[in-house]
């Protein structure tokens, strides 16, 4: 260990307590606010704005929008792709305290209650995309909702919690039905907005989409009885797989058949670069295969939570983005 090392442990409070949890939750927030007001114009403009809330912004409006001479698009670009992740990253182990205070079980189960609210996000967003929200849409755009999901995912949390201690049912079950209430709205509002409207519905992309993940899933958990490797047909894995090739099929049946584009950085810089329009969908299968078969190699040797952390966001990555699309093209949008 070094000597700086050990002096800055040595300021430090100990991991874990009020004060050390106190100085990790501020600490970006200092940060940010002292390169604000040192550097306003480089840090503001040049990067909130320009990758961060502009986009934001030029999504609500559709269209580019200007500030200070500085144009901002709308849509996802490396800066605020590698932005959004960090700030995932760094927020999990926010989310371990907060699960180990709240004393749940973080099983298959609870997986399963917390992807309605997942699925309710990425329907959410297609509202937006659609534009039903009105003034609020600013709301559901990224980075925006994913502080209102993470407020209704905390609430629901804390509500099935009650409901626990009371006697009457369970955390995962208490989420489950709050998401499941939210989902089912959302996704009833757009197909009233379809059967509303003379824009033809286009039934068969969610169908195709769901019918393409489904079969993958199923495929994967036919294929890995024939694999010496433990925890593969995890329930846990069979979401995540089933989460991103539903992404993935809905950018593979956008980008065949509906002129669409990916709209991830790097799904669309390999598919400008291969010209294929399954290269997105090669990709996550590639992908979402290497890792999961890494997670259940080192499910034993890992710290539960956060195995259970990382497992269950591949698949809530996905599932978001599968419901998205897949809405969106079935409403021509």
């Amino acid at each position: 260990m070094s000597t700086v090392t050990q002096r800055v442990e040595t300021v430090l409070p100990d991991t874990g307590t009020r004060e050390w949890w106190a100085l990790y939750l501020l600490a970006p927030v200092v940060l940010i606010g002292a390169a604000l007001l040192a550097f306003p114009t480089l840090v503001y403009d040049r990067f909130v704005w320009q990758y961060l809330w502009g986009p934001v912004v030029a999504d609500a409006a559709s269209q580019p929008v200007t500030h200070e001479g500085i144009r901002a698009v709308r849509g996802y670009n490396a800066v605020n792709t590698v932005t959004y992740l960090g700030a995932v990253v760094y927020s999990l182990p926010g989310l371990r305290a907060y699960l180990n205070h709240l004393g749940v079980t973080l099983d298959a189960r609870l997986a399963y209650g917390f992807a309605p609210i997942i699925v309710a996000g990425g329907a959410m967003r297609a509202l937006e995309d659609i534009g039903l929200l009105g003034d609020y849409a600013v709301w559901f755009i990224t980075p925006s909702i994913y502080f209102v999901v993470t407020g209704v995912t905390v609430f629901a949390l804390g509500l099935g919690t009650l409901v626990r201690d009371r006697g009457i049912g369970s955390i995962p079950a208490t989420v489950g039905v709050v998401g499941t209430v939210w989902a089912v709205s959302a996704v009833g509002w757009a197909l009233w907005y379809g059967l509303s409207t003379a824009t033809p519905l286009r039934l068969w992309v969610p169908v195709a989409t769901t019918g393409i993940a489904l079969t993958v899933t199923a495929l994967y958990y036919w294929g890995t009885s024939f694999v010496d490797v433990a925890h593969l047909r995890h329930p846990l894995f069979l979401l995540a797989v089933f989460g991103q090739t539903w992404d993935a099929a809905q950018n593979l049946i956008g980008v065949t058949f509906l002129g669409y584009s990916p709209k991830l950085v790097i799904t669309n810089f390999v598919y400008q670069a291969t010209g294929f329009s399954g290269s997105t969908f090669v990709l996550k299968l590639l992908v979402t295969g290497g890792i999961v078969w890494y997670l259940a190699d080192a499910k034993d040797e890992m710290n539960h939570t956060w195995w259970w952390l990382m497992t269950f966001f591949i698949g809530a990555i996905g599932l978001p983005m599968g419901v998205r699309g897949s809405l969106r093209m079935m409403l021509g949008v």
